[in-house]
């Protein structure tokens, strides 16, 4: 299917079935928003530390310059992730953010919208159904309140598991919400292939995120971005000092594949997290 194929024609109404049904069951929202983590590559984390901000770029999508993240889960996947690589600059760098003080999100989805509009969830996609139906809203409480609904707590969302009768919940006329539960079902643990980047909730802002106004909580990179047998990196050093971020690292080795880090990530921002994702 054409890429364009996927907006909404001007003119035409979002569906609201994801929101309603979320509102519906979670009146009152009783979990706390989680931190919020953009992955990207060894190399362009360093530019981000060197400037001290995430700063926007053109989205291809939503043609808009944007900054995206996940909600809690590190669930970015590299285009070539699963191909060996001896280059450093080329593995994960994850960077997790404080929302409290960040102004509020342009648009909040239930899973990430690039891999979206490029086909990865084709088989259980429903065509007739544009990509804006399943926006959850441009608030923070909105990615809650749905988190809440679909998962129960950050833990089984962290683990990518949907509440086990919630599509049996549901009337089958609600097709955006029996779709949305499809989609999602692609980042099922026990699948051959689980793209967690299904059910991760994705929060975009329109403004950059300058990292020195302590919205900055933790990053993680691997071990030999800040030495090696040859030398310390000690300009990478005194960056960090400036920003006064806390770091954990990885043990990274030439020709593995980026994607092979992915779990030891996610272990090391699950840990970052206990009180949240008890």
């Amino acid at each position: 299917m054409p890429t364009n194929t996927r907006r909404k024609p001007r003119g035409v109404v979002n569906n609201r079935e994801l929101v309603e049904l979320a509102t519906s069951a979670c009146p009152i929202v009783s979990i706390p928003t989680p931190d919020l983590v953009h992955v990207t590559k060894v190399g362009w984390g360093r530019r981000i530390i060197d400037r001290g901000a995430l700063e926007r770029r053109q989205c291809s999508v939503f043609e808009k310059e944007l900054v995206y993240f996940f909600l809690a889960r590190p669930a970015y996947r590299f285009g070539a992730g699963d191909e060996k690589n001896d280059q450093l600059n080329f593995f994960p760098f994850a960077i997790v953010l404080s929302p409290v003080a960040l102004p509020a999100p342009y648009h909040v989805y239930p899973f990430d919208t690039g891999a979206y509009m490029a086909g990865f969830y084709d088989e259980v996609v429903d065509p007739s159904i544009y990509i804006e139906d399943y926006e959850l809203g441009p608030d923070l409480s909105a990615a809650d309140r749905h988190l809440e609904w679909a998962f129960e707590n950050v833990a089984n969302y962290f683990d990518a598991r949907i509440r086990p009768a919630l599509a049996s919940s549901i009337p089958q006329w609600r097709a955006v919400a029996q779709t949305w539960i499809r989609i999602a079902g692609l980042a099922s643990v026990g699948r051959e292939k689980p793209d967690r980047r299904a059910s991760a909730i994705e929060v975009a802002y329109s403004q950059s995120i300058d990292l020195r106004q302590g919205h900055g909580r933790l990053l993680v990179f691997p071990e030999q971005l800040l030495e090696d047998p040859l030398g310390r990196n000690t300009a990478f050093l005194d960056m960090l000092r400036v920003l006064n971020i806390d770091f954990e690292t990885y043990d990274w080795r030439p020709n593995e594949t980026p994607d092979s880090y992915a779990d030891t990530i996610a272990d090391v921002i699950r840990r970052s997290l206990p009180s949240k994702v008890a």
